[in-house]
């Protein structure tokens, strides 16, 4: 038994386009982009996508804002410590 987060996670790998359509509706949806979701995700609940999409996309920025601090602090190092690292 997958998770609802999974299955929405597979959803949105399997048709991203679908999925991101039914994000900039903001719940209005069009009867193709549901019939074209359940069509590829028929274990999926329509109406919990979108929460689980978000929440998705947030995990992805965490991860991206740790990333991104990391390298900005390896940086730091790099600069601060250059004629140690690497003598002349």
């Amino acid at each position: 038994m997958e998770s609802k987060f999974g299955s929405a996670v597979k959803c949105f790998i399997k048709c991203p386009g679908c999925t991101i359509r039914l994000m900039r509706g903001l719940g209005s949806c069009d009867p193709e982009t549901l019939e074209l979701i359940k069509e590829s995700c028929p274990e999926i609940e329509v109406e919990s996508l979108g929460y689980y999409f978000g929440l998705f996309m947030g995990v992805i920025f965490v991860v991206l804002c740790a990333m991104t601090y990391l390298f900005f602090y390896a940086l730091k190092v790099v600069i601060l410590y250059r004629e140690m690292l690497f003598p002349p």
